[in-house]
């Protein structure tokens, strides 16, 4: 019988230390952030199905890179998980370029600073327009 007792309390001793799965807290070091934008042409139509590039630096000059495509009307959002090992400038910060297309001479970029927090589901929402001539 007292097996089966410390058994039964193994499951509520593991899930009180978890905090992954009630995602309270996260202790992994990282930093979040989210960046909505969209791309047009100078005439304010929008440029479908794009790739857009986002290079964020923090106090290191480290780069951080990531891609996403913007939809049939122009619209992206990218979601900045910075690992640990990239600084964030004060703020906490990171200045972004923006660019689109990826590959080649960009047509359209635009620097801006992205403010960092360290909650996932609460990530600070940065926005951008890029404007292709």
């Amino acid at each position: 019988m007292p097996m089966r007792r410390t058994l039964r309390h193994i499951p509520l001793v593991l899930l009180a230390g978890c905090t992954s799965l009630t995602g309270t807290t996260d202790n992994s070091g990282f930093l979040y952030a989210t960046l909505r934008g969209t791309v047009t042409r100078a005439n304010g139509t929008p440029v479908p199905n794009v790739e857009v590039g986002v290079s964020c630096v923090g106090a290191s000059n480290d780069p951080v890179g990531f891609t996403t495509d913007a939809t049939a009307t122009g619209a992206f959002e990218v979601a900045l998980n910075m690992p640990s090992i990239f600084s964030p400038l004060e703020g906490p910060s990171f200045v972004c370029r923006v660019l689109t297309p990826v590959t080649g001479l960009p047509l359209a970029e635009r620097s801006v600073t992205v403010v960092v927090g360290s909650n996932r589901n609460a990530r600070p929402v940065t926005t951008v327009s890029l404007v292709v001539p």
